[in-house]
C-alpha cells in the first residue's frame, strides 16, 4: 500500500531582517579558497 502525500510545511523563524543581523565581513573566506586564506592575501580583477 503507499503512503499519501504530505507536502511539507513551511516553519517562519523570523524576519530575514533580524535572521541575518549578526552577519559580518570577518578576515577568512572559504568555498573556492583554503580555509585560511586572510582576504588581504586575495586579488580581484
Amino acid at each position: 500500500m503507499k503512503k499519501t502525500y504530505e507536502m511539507p510545511q513551511l516553519e517562519e523563524l523570523g524576519s530575514f531582517e533580524a535572521m541575518t543581523q549578526a552577519a559580518a565581513t570577518g578576515s577568512q573566506l572559504d568555498a573556492t579558497f583554503p580555509i585560511t586564506t586572510p582576504s588581504s592575501d586575495l586579488t580581484f580583477s
